[in-house]
């Protein structure tokens, strides 16, 4: 009878000759075997493939190669290799032990440690993770003494540290395997051990990427287990920890939210490990210490002081441009010099945050160069900066990041407007973008980064003047237009659009209906050509690249009225209905236009119109809090 684990080959058949592995006996008799693919003479490891099943006669056992105990404890210290007895054991892996052997820590460290002495270390690492992995998956009593839920950063017991060694060396294994990609796929396995480490640096090539990765990984293992060694039967008020776990520890605290439910014993060990990481000359260390009194919190006072400090010295040994930001901000209010700016400093730093997309910056730097605070006046520049971030945070806002700076461009935009130097633009342009930063700042209280109480105050001030200087009647609900207003923006995604022209129950009045196009039907109805160049396909993987279309915000500065839509109407007064579709019901149109010598509107699909309307008036009615539609 065979039994699992067992390598067999298989005599005769389709798969005459092949080798396989036992994996499970059925009632039926037969065996469940897992297929091995590439030949098993060459040094490469065979590859799993399919799972079949086989009568035994069909199967052929091939006797395993015996390892001693003694042998066994060399093999997961890393003393042996598989390569030192790999002539020995036919097909690969076919390997079986005397008796069980319980993995000790101190097995991992020796293991790991003996394995960097090789120059390069990888294969012997893989060799040693796979022989551990593979063969003696049951006889090391793994399967007992492990649970990959367990990710602990202060081990209490054997099982606790092996548990987390275990899975930390799977994963870099895996890890390894895929061959690093780029940035944001490391981050998904990346457990925080150099905080510029060495696959940010776009010069190195894979197999160096590679080699970081493992060193990291291995560094901090070994770390993790001299811990554990070095604390062991002493009271935890005594423990000595390494920078691999002092640094999971404050990872596990991002904000003054995490740090809510922590007890003060806990807030004091966070900034002593603060303080011991940023004395190593820790970049994340100093990132908390500069953002921590810059903006106060649970573990850290407001201290404008210690918070520049800390920010240029963020800013000279990373370059980060948030800490460029901040910067900008301590000179531009004069938050360490008793409120007296220093505008050419506070310039040079926002300067740094514009070249990094830092919105703050930009902001604050169109208006330097348009006031010219710090800078040789430019409003052409200034005006550039503004206009080019406020599109950007309005694609964002529109596609549902509520919490980007979209409410801080658009009133920027409306004090711009008020000033009276955009071109072309007044009182109403401004009334409108301060609509926009008063909408965008209520969305924003739905996120965990509302709008300032000041700048919210600012704009609800700015409203109330224009409504008084302007004669605006809030209440007001509906709006006439000789042109569907906002109808060609519905069209801006270059998906088609579904239109509908109805008439309701009771109502003589025609209705245009416009709606945003769902992605859903885009698949059913591929006729339509969506590319402007459908020469050069956009592709992503192989596949046409399709981008999800946003919400459309829509203000009426005449009903004191915004909101994000993806479906307008409009009541056609005295309309008429020069053309129908030829189908009843809603249709998909990817263009139209306006018929200057009869006024018409006229929907397009493939070239040709398919519906057309005229009427004297587009009527758009809103509904508003505490109001009934009218």
């Amino acid at each position: 009878m065979l039994n699992f684990g067992d390598w067999v080959q298989i005599k005769y058949g389709e798969y005459e000759g092949r080798y396989a592995k036992v994996t499970s006996r059925k009632k039926s008799g037969e065996y469940g075997v897992i297929l091995y693919d590439g030949a098993v003479s060459s040094p490469d490891f065979p590859q799993p493939g399919n799972v079949l099943s086989f009568q035994e006669e069909v199967l052929k056992l091939l006797e395993p190669f015996h390892l001693s105990q003694k042998e066994l404890r060399k093999v997961v210290r890393g003393e042996l290799t598989y390569s030192d007895f790999a002539e020995k054991v036919f097909p690969p892996f076919n390997l079986k032990v005397e008796r069980r052997y319980t993995l000790k820590v101190e097995d991992i460290k020796a293991a790991l440690v003996r394995i960097n002495q090789n120059k390069p270390p990888l294969s012997a690492f893989k060799q040693w993770f796979w022989l551990i992995l593979n063969v003696f998956y049951d006889s090391l009593n793994i399967r007992d003494r492990y649970d990959e839920a367990i990710f602990t950063d202060f081990p209490k017991d054997e099982k606790e540290i092996f548990s987390t060694v275990y899975g930390l060396t799977e994963k870099l294994y895996w890890r390894l395997e895929e061959r690093l990609g780029n940035k944001e796929e490391n981050e998904q396995y990346m457990i925080r051990f150099q905080d510029e480490p060495v696959w940010e640096r776009e010069e190195k090539n894979q197999d160096e990427l590679e080699v970081a990765a493992y060193y990291a990984v291995c560094t901090d293992i070994i770390g993790r287990i001299d811990s554990y060694l070095m604390n062991l039967n002493k009271p935890q008020g005594q423990w000595v920890y390494s920078q691999s776990q002092m640094k999971h520890v404050i990872g596990d605290y991002e904000n003054d939210k995490d740090l809510e439910g922590a007890t003060p014993e806990a807030i004091a060990l966070y900034r002593e490990f603060v303080r011991r990481l940023y004395r190593q000359g820790d970049i994340q260390a100093i990132r908390i210490l500069a953002f921590g009194y810059m903006e106060g919190g649970i573990a850290y006072r407001r201290n404008y002081e210690l918070a520049k400090l800390y920010m240029q010295e963020l800013y000279d040994k990373a370059g980060d441009a948030y800490a460029a930001n901040c910067l900008g901000m301590i000179y531009y209010h004069g938050l360490t010099n008793h409120g007296v700016p220093d505008y050419p400093k506070a310039f040079q730093f926002f300067s740094y945050g514009v070249l990094d997309g830092i919105d703050e910056s930009i902001y604050m730097a169109a208006d330097m160069l348009i006031h010219g605070l710090g800078t040789v006046k430019n409003i052409d520049m200034g005006l550039n900066l503004l206009v080019d971030g406020y599109r950007n945070a309005l694609y964002e806002f529109c596609h549902g990041t509520f919490d980007c700076r979209f409410a801080e461009y658009a009133m920027r935009m409306g004090e711009c407007c008020m000033e009276g130097i955009i071109y072309g633009m007044g009182t109403k342009d401004a009334y409108r973008f301060y609509l926009e930063a008063a909408y965008a700042a209520e969305k924003r209280k739905l996120t965990d980064h509302p709008l300032e109480t000041e700048a919210e105050e600012k704009i609800e001030r700015s409203l109330t003047f224009i409504r008084d200087r302007v004669g605006i009647d809030p209440d007001k609900c509906e709006l006439k237009a000789d042109f569907p207003i906002f109808i060609s923006q519905m069209y801006e995604d270059r998906y088609p659009v579904k239109v509908s022209i109805i008439k309701k129950k009771g109502s003589s009045d025609y209705y245009l209906k416009v709606r945003k196009f769902d992605l859903k039907e885009l698949f059913s109805n591929l006729k339509l050509n969506l590319n402007p160049n459908p020469e050069e396909p956009e592709k992503e993987g192989g596949e046409m690249k399709v981008n999800e279309p946003g919400e459309l915000l829509v203000t009426y500065p005449e009903l004191s009225w915004t909101s994000l839509v993806s479906e307008m109407e409009y009541r056609l007064e005295n309309g008429t209905v020069l053309k129908r579709p030829e189908k009843e019901g809603p249709f998909l149109s990817d263009g139209f236009r306006r018929d200057e010598n009869t006024n018409a509107l006229e929907f397009y699909a493939h070239g040709e119109v398919i519906a057309a309307v005229e009427a004297d008036w587009y009527v758009v009615t809103v509904k508003k809090k505490g109001k009934r539609q009218a």
